[in-house]
């Protein structure tokens, strides 16, 4: 008996509701098949509705088909479908006219499994023969259903320069435009022009730099920077619904390559409709089905909220005006509207992090951003990620393979390849680290990458290419030229050319207006005149740091520097006071985690108070416990056991924990240079001068930026020291380099301090006298 025949001989044998039920069962599992076909090998969104539909036609068949042939109860046959002998006619039911007996032979005839099984097989024959067709259109490029791509009409990759959508609304073409813009990113087929590249061509366009990027703006874009592409759209009402509507442009004369429409028929259709366009515009450009499929729902990686969108794109726009502070509370309103917000988390999250405020919030926002990852796109779910290592478990060698993983996805990516290349030079894989920059550079020029290219450089000994890629980046981003301009003089005084910093900094300060120039200006100011001991004037420039976000313009940073100077002039009981007091004024308007206990700690304790430092500490700990402190305040948390053990006499206890440091934040400048000027102080107590050398002696190793504040606080000192130490172990040589370092350094240092100047130069004619 044949497959056929066995099949039909077995329904047969069952009764109306068990071929029902069989059926059903049949068909869900069949359904189940063709969905994971469909997402598995990428077929049309429209064959699991077509399967559907056609299981659907076939329950009336298959039911009528029982019906007819076995009424409600099943019967034993060997054949249904065997033909009735001609030589023989088949009895006529009593009481049933011929004509009947016919019309049942005739559904007989008609309503056999043969046939019903025959139909289904020739119908999903039907679907793969029809699927297979538009697939191989589709890839060949034939008729409608052909791709852009397969059509020869865009390239692979092509760079797509994305219009802003028209609308009567602002704030919803905005909401459009960016959303459209979150999902159309993570298409492999074309390449979303970022907006810092169109802001650096509408720069070189002698336009505003942050003039909407309109149609008619888009066109010039692309003609002038060869782009391929532009995708342009409008939102349009509808009652009180709204219509999408979009083109992909392409070709010498921008012709319409393609057209879009989405209906939503209110507010919470919106996101949804914005989804079906992008989908829509991602399958003609000749993105894979596959990868359109398993792209996740727009409402996830963003927020099903339309309200939550809104204010998330707000803040965008705030972000790229450079209102941060008003940029940061949106994005906070984003997502007390919509906890399940990852993007505006992850923003929250980087915000806190780039003005060095609320350190607590920072590490919850980034914590949460971790947690909700798989509601990312790809690319920022694995950026989530290894920032969460970077700042709150402080794993970096997680971070770095994270990194690693996102370039094998997308070697473009320009935060990973930035990143990255942090990550390498503080490990001194100070070649790989230039090359990964110079690529972020190529892809995307932004400032931070220039800033840190010439960082590298520096770092590599080479302050000419360093000051090069400085000079690049206010080519290429002029209207950034107040963060290079910035960068310029701490490279300048990072080679002791303070003459020059300071003609930068009044050039600066006459060329840069508003606040946060203010701000910079003064804190150039104040480190330039600090680290050559001009006390005075330091103290001057802290009037000007202002009450800005940020870490050295908050009130418990500056009094730490008001209070360092006092020190400088060995005041140590107004340095404590400055302490005690701005600790005690802020205790109440700063969360926990901005009070700075560190800092006030390490000038109780270099004052000389460790009573009071120990009480600090205390209370520290209980508000901020270790797992609330983030990589950072960890780093932190350890210098200060460190200085506290050192303070007690517990030199080893000191030195462990010195050592910790160093080791568990390789690379991260403040971290080297406090473990090696504790390290340092240790040895100096351990009567191990040549060590204590070793260690002052890298602390004036670190290149520019790389020490920040530290120079403004120690380099006069460190410099002091490193000439006594050499004096003391009779390398004359040495001693006389150091010295003479420091009495140039301090030539014009505070009246108070010229005893020490004086000192230095005096036994400087010595060993000149001496040695010649």
């Amino acid at each position: 008996m044949t497959g056929l025949k066995k099949l039909i001989h077995e329904a047969h044998q069952r009764s109306l509701w068990q071929v029902l039920g069989i059926y059903l069962v049949a068909s869900w599992l069949v359904f189940q098949v063709v969905q994971t076909l469909t997402e598995g090998l990428g077929l049309p969104d429209w064959v699991p509705p077509f399967a559907l539909i056609l299981l659907l036609i076939g329950l009336p068949i298959v039911v009528a088909t029982a019906f007819v042939q076995e009424g409600l109860g099943g019967r034993e046959v060997t054949d249904s479908t065997e033909p009735v002998p001609s030589d023989r006619s088949p009895e006529t039911p009593q009481g049933s006219s011929p004509a009947t007996a016919a019309d049942g032979r005739t559904h007989h005839r008609l309503f056999t499994w043969r046939y019903a099984i025959l139909g289904g097989v020739a119908a999903f024959a039907l679907l793969g023969i029809v699927t297979a067709s538009y697939m191989t259109m589709r890839t060949l490029g034939i008729g409608p259903a052909g791709t852009l791509v397969a059509k020869g009409m865009l390239e692979e990759g092509v760079d797509v320069v994305l219009a802003e959508f028209e609308s009567s609304d602002a704030d919803l073409g905005d909401v459009v435009t960016g959303a459209l813009r979150i999902d159309l990113v993570e298409s492999p087929t074309i390449r979303l022009v970022p907006r810092s590249e169109l802001t650096d061509a509408l720069s070189r366009m002698q336009r505003e730099e942050d003039a909407p990027i309109t149609s008619d703006v888009a066109r010039e874009l692309a003609v002038r920077e060869g782009y391929g592409a532009i995708i342009e759209g409008s939102v349009g009402t509808a009652g009180s619904g709204y219509v999408l509507t979009a083109s992909i442009l392409g070709g010498e004369g921008w012709e319409p390559l393609a057209g879009f429409r989405a209906t939503a028929r209110s507010e919470d259709e919106l996101i949804d409709a914005i989804e079906e366009l992008s989908r829509n515009i991602r399958e003609k450009a000749g993105e894979s089905l596959r990868s359109v499929q398993s792209a996740p729902p727009l409402d996830q990686v963003t927020t099903a909220s339309l309200e939550a969108l809104r204010t998330y794109t707000r803040a965008e726009t705030l972000e790229g005006e450079g209102d941060r502070e008003a940029a940061l509370e949106l994005y906070e309103r984003a997502v007390a509207i919509d906890p399940s917000f990852a993007m505006a988390y992850r923003k929250v999250g980087v915000a806190l992090s780039n003005m060095g405020i609320r350190r607590e919030d920072e590490i919850a926002a980034n914590t949460r951003a971790f947690e909700l990852r798989e509601r990312l796109p790809q690319r920022e779910q694995l950026q989530a990620e290894a920032y969460y290592h970077w700042s709150v478990t402080g794993d970096r060698d997680a971070a770095i393979r994270v990194y690693e993983s996102l370039l094998e996805i997308d070697p473009d990516d320009v935060v990973a390849l930035n990143n990255l290349a942090i990550s390498y030079r503080n490990r001194d894989r100070l070649e790989e680290s230039e090359r990964l920059v110079e690529r972020a550079v190529a892809v995307e020029p932004f400032t931070v990458a220039f800033i840190n290219l010439a960082t590298t450089r520096a770092r590599m000994g080479r302050p000419g290419p360093a000051e090069a890629a400085l000079d690049s980046g206010i080519a290429r981003l002029p209207r950034a030229a107040f963060a290079f301009e910035q960068d310029r003089v701490e490279l300048a005084a990072s080679l002791s050319r303070y003459e020059a910093a300071d003609s930068m900094i009044a050039a600066y300060a006459t060329r840069f207006r508003g606040p946060d120039a203010l701000r910079i200006a003064a804190q150039l100011r104040f480190r330039l005149d600090a680290v050559r001991g001009r006390l005075r004037l330091a103290e001057e420039s802290l009037e000007d740091f202002g009450v800005a976000s940020g870490f050295w313009t908050n009130p418990m940073s500056v009094a730490y520097l008001r209070s360092s100077l006092a020190l400088f002039q060995g005041d140590s009981a107004t340095a404590a006071r400055i302490a005690l007091d701005a600790h005690d004024r802020f205790r109440d308007s700063l969360p926990p985690g901005d009070r700075r206990y560190f800092l006030t700690i390490r000038t109780l304790l270099e004052a000389g108070k460790r009573v009071e430092a120990e009480q600090l500490v205390e209370e520290w700990q209980e508000l901020v416990p270790d797992d609330a402190l983030g990589v950072l305040g960890r780093d932190n948390r350890r210098g200060t056991r460190a200085r506290l053990a050192f303070t007690r006499g517990d030199y080893e206890e000191a030195a462990r924990l010195w050592e910790a440091h160093r080791r568990e934040c390789p690379g991260w400048p403040p971290c080297a240079l406090n473990a090696a000027q504790g390290l340092a102080r240790i040895h100096e107590e351990a009567g191990d001068a040549a060590a204590a050398i070793v260690e002052y002696e890298r602390l004036l190793s670190e290149p520019y930026r790389n020490r920040f504040w530290f120079d403004a606080r120690q380099r006069g000192p460190t410099l002091e020291r490193l000439g006594q130490l050499y004096d003391e172990a009779a390398d004359l040589e040495n001693a006389a380099k150091w010295y003479a370092m420091f009495v140039e350094l301090w030539r014009d240092a505070d009246p108070e301090l010229q005893p020490r100047v004086e000192a230095a130069q005096q036994r400087l004619n010595e060993i000149f006298a001496e040695r010649g």
